[in-house]
């Protein structure tokens, strides 16, 4: 595991918690599509927190699928373990893109005392209700089923399926009957 210095999307009203493969870009869009906003790594108590969570094993799938693909390789060329020992990525690195998006998403939670987490699959209606809009700008690539099997994965996904469902299951995670949150 390691440890990173958190990147929030800060507006008068709250600070968005990025974690990459959890729609970071669709979200990242509709906020600078419509408010002003500023980018930055420290926690502001004042302002609602909030960050979206998803299925590990999908994020994962989806991660490796992008990072393949955008560097042009195949899964036989890669050694499938070490994908999950993420190091830390140099700014310059960062900048570009070149992360490694398989890796876990439990590092970018710890510290950061989100307010509400919203999974994946209720991000729709999140958006539409705070928004006004939703945008699912990468859910058109036609990404080529990857030829692994699940126990392969599962194995290295304990830790982050503990959280998950941790979150899952507290009163953190945001539902549609809770209403706006800002």
């Amino acid at each position: 595991m390691f440890f990173i210095h958190p990147d929030f999307c800060e507006t008068e009203k709250f600070q968005y918690l990025v974690i990459p493969k959890n729609a970071s870009c669709t979200i990242t869009k509709i906020i600078e599509e419509t408010m002003n906003h500023s980018w930055v790594n420290r926690k502001n108590l004042d302002k609602v927190r909030w960050t979206v969570i998803r299925d590990p094993y999908e994020r994962f799938i989806s991660g490796l699928q992008y990072d393949l693909e955008r560097h042009n390789i195949n899964l036989d060329e890669i050694n499938i373990d070490e994908c999950f020992y993420a190091n830390i990525t140099n700014p310059v690195n960062g900048m570009k893109g070149n992360i490694n998006h398989s890796s876990s998403q439990v590092p970018y939670l710890i510290n950061t005392e989100i307010n509400y987490y919203i999974d994946i699959k209720d991000l729709d209606i999140f958006l539409k209700m705070h928004f006004g809009k939703s945008l699912n700008i990468n859910k058109t690539i036609n990404k080529k089923e990857l030829n692994i099997k699940k126990e392969t994965v599962m194995k290295y996904l304990n830790l982050e399926y503990n959280l998950y469902n941790l979150i899952l299951n507290s009163p953190f995670l945001w539902k549609w009957q809770q209403g706006k949150i800002f």
